[in-house]
Parts: C-alpha cells; sequence; structure tokens
C-alpha cells in the first residue's frame, strides 16, 4: 500500500532534473572550486558526448565542466564544477544557475540551485570525487570549536533513512574532536558493508586531507545501522580505530533479520560458497578483532526496533576475553531517545581515555578476517592470500625484542612490514621450527607451500593480493566501465544494453552512483587503462571479450558455457564471474553473459547491488534457478590464488 508508481514526461530531450541533487556547502574564507552533481536526462536514442555543464553564481563568477558521456533513453547523475565566490558572501547562501550545452555550444537547458554558505567551524558539507565509480559523494561535518592542534577525529556512521547531515546535527561540536559523517552512498545505501564500508574509507581518508587530526585519536560510532556499521567497519579494520562505540546496534544483519536464515538452505550444495561470498559481515565471527580497541556498547533498555538482546548478546562475547569495554543500557530508553541517543558524555569520555598505539608499541597482533580483498593488513604485517577463500583467516604475530614470531590458519601468503619497524640488530623471524634473517628496513613475504613457510620475492600481483581479489561484487569498484554487445543479434544487443543501463540506473538509485556505458566498439584499452571493466555479453557478441578474457579458463559463447576443461552446452546458461584485467596489475572484469536468451534471462533476477547479498568468484546457473532456486546452479565457487580453475574451489 505504500507503493505506487506514475509516468513522469520529459520537458525536453535533454534537460536537467532538480530531484537529487549533490551539493556542498560554500565555506567562507576557502577559495577553490567544489564538485556538485546533478541528473540529466537523456530521452533521445542518441548519446550525448562533449556537451557541457556551466555553473553561474549569482555574483558573476563561473565555471565550465564537460559533461560525461551519457547513452541514450536514459539518466545520468553528472558532476559539475561549483566556482568559488572572489569576494566574502555574508547571506546563509548563494544561488547558482546551471546551464547544458551541447557539442555545438548551443543552450539546451538551465536550472537553479541553492548553495548553503558555511562558516569553516561550523557544522557543514564537503564533497569529493569517488573512486568507486568517478561519482560525486557528500560528507558532513561537526568541526572543532577549538584551534588547538593534533584535534581526534570521530567517524560516525547514520542509521537507515538518516542522512548524513543530520547525522552531524545530533552532535554538539566538541573543543577536542572533529566529527565527520560519510553517507554510505545513501541514506540506506548497503548498511555500512560492500560499497558501504568503501565510502567510509573514502571519508576518512578524503576528510584527514582537510582537518589535520592525531591518527592516534580516531574513533568510530554510529546509531541504528550505524551501530551496525560501528560493530563491522570496528571488526573489519581493528587497527584504524582507538575505540569503537555502537549505539541501538546490531552486530550481523542476518542474526537481525526477523526471519533469520532457511535452515533448508544449507543443504543445497552452493549454498556454501554463496554463504561464503557474505563472509565479511559475519562479524561475531571477526569479533576477536575488538580486542585492539576500546568498545562503548550503548542501547535503549526499551528499544522496540533493534532488540535489547542484540547488545547484550555482544556483551556476551565481549565479556569472554576483552578488558576494555563498557555495557550501558539507558533506563526506558527507546530506539531514539533524544540527544543521549548518540551524543551521550559518558561516551565520549570513553574515547578521550584511548589511543591507537604506535607500531613499535604493537607488541601483538590478533587478528581475523574474512577475505584479503575486504581487510588485509593490521598494523605491521598483511594476509595477502588464503588457502580455503572466504573462509575466516587468523594469524597471530608476538614480536619481542628483535623477533618476530607468528602461527597462522588458512593463510597462504604473509607480509610483514620490517621497514616501518624499528630493531636494534638484524629482524629474526620465527615460524614452525624455522628460523628466517631479515635484511633490516627491507618488508618480507612469506608463501605457505607444501606444508612450510619459504620467502618469496614480494608479492605476484598477477595473482589474488589485497588490491586484486575477489568475489565477483568487488568488480564493481575501481571507477568502473559498463561495455555492452554490438556483434550480436539486434535482441542481444539491445537485451545487454538495456541491462547495463538498468544496473547503472539501479547503482545510481541505491548507491548515488554515476558510471560509464559505452559499446564495444567504444572501447580502447589505453583510454581506459586501469579501471575496472563490466562485460554485458559474451565472446561471441562482445567485441571487448578477446581482448580482456581471452585466455580466461571461463569462455561463454552461443550455445555453450567452457569451465576449464568442462563444458556445458546449452542456451539457457547464464553466469557472473570476475577474473583480472589482463593489461594492468590491479584492475579487474566483471562479466554478465549468457549462452542464448534463454541464458541473458537467467540473469535478469540477481540483486548483485544488494549489501548484504554473498556472491563467489563465479556462478554458473541455468534461467530455472528463478523458479527452483539453487537446485539449478551449475557451478559456484572461488578461483584459485593464480586465478586457475584446477586450484580453485568450486561445487558442481
Amino acid at each position: 500500500g505504500r507503493v505506487s508508481s506514475k509516468i513522469v514526461l520529459p520537458e525536453k530531450p535533454v534537460q536537467f532534473t532538480p530531484r537529487d541533487v549533490t551539493l556542498p556547502s560554500m565555506i567562507r574564507g576557502e577559495n577553490k572550486d567544489r564538485w556538485g552533481a546533478v541528473r540529466v536526462i537523456n530521452a533521445t536514442e542518441e548519446s550525448l558526448n562533449g556537451y557541457q555543464i556551466i555553473c553561474m553564481l549569482e555574483t558573476g563568477e563561473q565555471a565550465v565542466q564537460e559533461m560525461d558521456h551519457i547513452i541514450g533513453l536514459t539518466t545520468r547523475k553528472i558532476k559539475f564544477r561549483i566556482p568559488f565566490p572572489l569576494r566574502t558572501v555574508e547571506a546563509d547562501s548563494i544561488m547558482a544557475t546551471l546551464v547544458l550545452k551541447n557539442n555545438k555550444g548551443e543552450e539546451i537547458d538551465r536550472m537553479q540551485i541553492k548553495l548553503n554558505v558555511k562558516d569553516a567551524n561550523r557544522h557543514h558539507e564537503r564533497t569529493f570525487i569517488s573512486n568507486i565509480d568517478g561519482s560525486v559523494q557528500y560528507y558532513s561535518v561537526a568541526p572543532s570549536i577549538s584551534d588547538v592542534p593534533e584535534q581526534a577525529f570521530v567517524l560516525s556512521v547514520h542509521g537507515a533513512s538518516v542522512e548524513a547531515t543530520n547525522q552531524t546535527r545530533a552532535y554538539k561540536q566538541k573543543d577536542w574532536a572533529h566529527i565527520v559523517a560519510p553517507t554510505n552512498r545513501r541514506p540506506f545505501g548497503f548498511n555500512w558493508e560492500e560499497w558501504g564500508r568503501l565510502d567510509a574509507l573514502e571519508v576518512l581518508h578524503e576528510a584527514r586531507k582537510i582537518f589535520y587530526t592525531d591518527t592516534a585519536h580516531t574513533y568510530l560510532t554510529g546509531h541504528s545501522m550505524g551501530g551496525h556499521g560501528t560493530w563491522f567497519l570496528g571488526a573489519t579494520y581493528p587497527d584504524k580505530w582507538a575505540a569503537i562505540a555502537p549505539a541501538a546496534g546490531y552486530p550481523d544483519i542476518i542474526g537481525y533479520r526477523r526471519t533469520g536464515v532457511d535452515s533448508a538452505m544449507f543443504e543445497a550444495p552452493h549454498f556454501e560458497m554463496i554463504y561464503r561470498g557474505a563472509r565479511a559481515g559475519r562479524v561475531v565471527d571477526l569479533s576477536q578483532n575488538y580486542l585492539q580497541s576500546g568498545v562503548y556498547v550503548l542501547h535503549g533498555g526499551s528499544d522496540a526496533v533493534v532488540p535489547l538482546e542484540q547488545a547484550r548478546l555482544m556483551r556476551e562475547v565481549l565479556g569472554k576475553f576483552h578488558n576494555n569495554f563498557t555495557y550501558y543500557e539507558y533506563p526506558g530508553g527507546s530506539h531514539w531517545y533524544g540527544d543521549h541517543s548518540m551524543d551521550w558524555p559518558p561516551l565520549f569520555d570513553f574515547f578521550r581515555q584511548n589511543t591507537i598505539p604506535t607500531l613499535n608499541e604493537v607488541d601483538s597482533i590478533d587478528f581475523q578476517t574474512a577475505s584479503p580483498g575486504v581487510s588485509a593488513s593490521n598494523y605491521w604485517l598483511s594476509i595477502n592470500q588464503q588457502i580455503n577463500p572466504y573462509e575466516i583467516s587468523h594469524v597471530k604475530a608476538l614480536k619481542s625484542g628483535d623477533t618476530i614470531w607468528f602461527e597462522t590458519d588458512n593463510v597462504a601468503s604473509i607480509s610483514f612490514m620490517i621497514s616501518q619497524l624499528d630493531f636494534e640488530n638484524r629482524p629474526v623471524i620465527m615460524v614452525q621450527d624455522k628460523i628466517i634473517h631479515t635484511e633490516p628496513g627491507k618488508d618480507i613475504t612469506m608463501q605457505f607451500w607444501q606444508g612450510r613457510w619459504q620467502v618469496v620475492d614480494g608479492l605476484n600481483l598477477q595473482e589474488k593480493n589485497p588490491d586484486r581479489y575477489g568475489g565477483f561484487k568487488l568488480a564493481f569498484t575501481n571507477n568502473m566501465v559498463f561495455v555492452y554487445a554490438t556483434n550480436g543479434s539486434d535482441e542481444e544487443n539491445l537485451w545487454y544494453k538495456n541491462k547495463a543501463r538498468f544496473d547503472a540506473e539501479t547503482f545510481w538509485y541505491r548507491g548515488n552512483g554515476s558510471i560509464d556505458i559505452i559499446p564495444d566498439t567504444d572501447f580502447a584499452s589505453d583510454h581506459y587503462a586501469d579501471r575496472n571493466v563490466i562485460i554485458y555479453g559474451n565472446a561471441d557478441n562482445n567485441l571487448a571479450w578477446n581482448q580482456l578474457l581471452g585466455h580466461c579458463p571461463v569462455q561463454v559463447k552461443n550455445g555453450s558455457i567452457s569451465f576449464g576443461e568442462r563444458v556445458f552446452d546449452c542456451e539457457s546458461l547464464g553466469t557472473y564471474f570476475i577474473y583480472p584485467r589482463p593489461d594492468s596489475q590491479t584492475a579487474s572484469v566483471g562479466v554478465v553473459a549468457g549462452s542464448g536468451i534463454d541464458g541473458m534471462k537467467a540473469l535478469y533476477p540477481n540483486d548483485y547491488f544488494s549489501g548484504i547479498t554473498g556472491f563467489p568468484d563465479l556462478l554458473i546457473f541455468d534461467v530455472d534457478w528463478i523458479k527452483e532456486n539453487l537446485g539449478s546452479v551449475i557451478v559456484s565457487g572461488f578461483f584459485g590464488n593464480d586465478w586457475s580453475v584446477e586450484n580453485g574451489e568450486f561445487v558442481e
């Protein structure tokens, strides 16, 4: 009853739409251009190239930005530059006009926007260009009211439906800390997992360029869904936070869901691989990582939205091993009980008592990760590869004097950042019954092979490593570009083009995204160097396939999918997989492909832009899985660390 639809006819073939504009605050005294983003509707069947967006302030300044490419019959959120006023604006806002010009210099459309003008020492918003997709994202700031150097940094992650602007305004400004709120890409976004966690990391990086803080005093907090984000980010990146404080949060979204997990699903042979694809979200399995940070758990005693049992579960978990956590149930507190729901003075007092130690002060590391592709490093070590992908990997390491001792579980490759540590003598690494003498100031990488550890010459970037791992959803990062097929039948070409459109607009809707969509005929490696590429189509109809996937052990053609030495002859098969881009040491290729028209239909219902769905490196499935669920999955699993099928882990 809450959902309705209507058809809105564009007034012009190409136009702005005022809904969903991303804008920064104009900061008095800061003389630099800023980024904004506006949706442009292309209601024609032709692509838009060479267009411009001009932003003109009412005070006369203007900035010109070449508009990103937009294919026909779609909407894209486009970045534009906002010039800085040459004189101080005393009013609380300033008007600007956006002008859209075509490649002939003719005006196509215009609209007005209002820009809020703020002082740098008051609540405000800032924007930046995301590395995920080249889109404009914003974050909100409650800056410190003090000019004292070496301020603390508090990252505050919001709850479901809450804008970052509202998140920071729930806090009174502090005289010792800057409070910064990322967006999770949207008010609902991705539950702070997947692209939400990447947004949080980007904002942490971007805000530190502006607010010079003492990294030893970095803290994490959040309310409701942001409480989950705090549990998740705290367990995933334990060396980034001196203390964390989840408020009204749930640790694991599966445990919080009222429907729970269908136990019958565990009996399906392919369920394990799909479950493992989302393993990074099982934060209770990673709870040992909380030992590195102080933890303050705050929950309303009468919370009917996120049950109190969620907080008590974590109190029980922490109570078994943690020596620095505080637990408080606010008497009679509902899910939201005013300012104290987040801005609780004892919570911030607890923060101030905790610091991140320097690297040389860290003598013991006990670190877990579900995937190096999500979280790999902790202080002076990095887990580079796993034996069993997307199972929990564990390393314990002790540093005493000039000696490092370690033991691992489910770790195939590990690195020690010796160059970042101070040793009086030549450092020594001990593992099993082996003593390894290292070079001072030189990092060391070790590989687990045939039951023994051996030193190797650094990371092999052609293999899986923290910068290029899997599963499939990690293809949708790294300034991705969608490349659709044009070399098939008219039906195939149109279908893949529409699928690329649909995915791009889905990512805009869910994640405030802005994605380049191009035909395979326009793809050139040097023009899109080191960017992830999503291939829509197969080897027979997408002209970019052989260039990017010619040596891949998975080949999709009309009528068949080959998987290593196996060939599945069928026109109703679909597949998703990720594979390294051969002309790059960092970029990946994602594939959305079918072996025929029916196989393409099999690609329809799968929501890889959900923040909680699990996808391994590879799925091959029949169209019947739309009605039969996992019973029609043919192959699922993970490539080997060398990206081979033979050394991988698959279920058939």
